[in-house]
């Protein structure tokens, strides 16, 4: 990971705290607006997931230094998605929408180093919650 990754993330997130429901509701809003296929492997509410969303980016955004320290959690995290239905595809519609979300909360707070900071994270996140599948 770049050295200015995980300071460029969490400046961001911290610009979003006071916002970060909200920001976590729009998004799956938006996510479902534009790929309505996946709208039925999220079951419960969309402020329920945008809690658990919450959740997880600070477990992640806290050991971005040390990922081994979560790294199982998220292969679980994997591993459960793909029982939900979530096919490797998914996740590039995924990384998308988070992306284009955060730039419009941002604004110009999010310039390119930190769009690609938060691009870099969510690509090592993907890729450790597909591990999980192979587990």
């Amino acid at each position: 990971m770049h050295p200015d990754t995980a300071s460029r993330v969490r400046q961001s997130w911290a610009l979003i705290l006071p916002q970060r429901k909200t920001l976590c509701r729009d998004f799956y809003q938006r996510l479902f607006d534009r790929y309505p296929e996946l709208r039925p492997l999220f079951k419960g509410e969309i402020g329920e997931q945008a809690d658990l969303f919450v959740t997880m980016i600070n477990t992640v955004i806290s050991a971005l230094e040390h990922p081994e320290r979560v790294r199982p959690l998220i292969e679980i995290l994997g591993a459960r998605h793909a029982d939900y239905g979530v096919h490797p595809e998914d996740y590039a519609k995924f990384e998308q929408t988070l992306l284009d979300t955060l730039k419009e909360t941002l604004g110009d707070e999010l310039d390119a180093e930190g769009l690609a900071a938060w691009r870099e994270v969510f690509e090592t996140l993907a890729q450790t919650m597909q591990a999980g599948v192979a587990h």
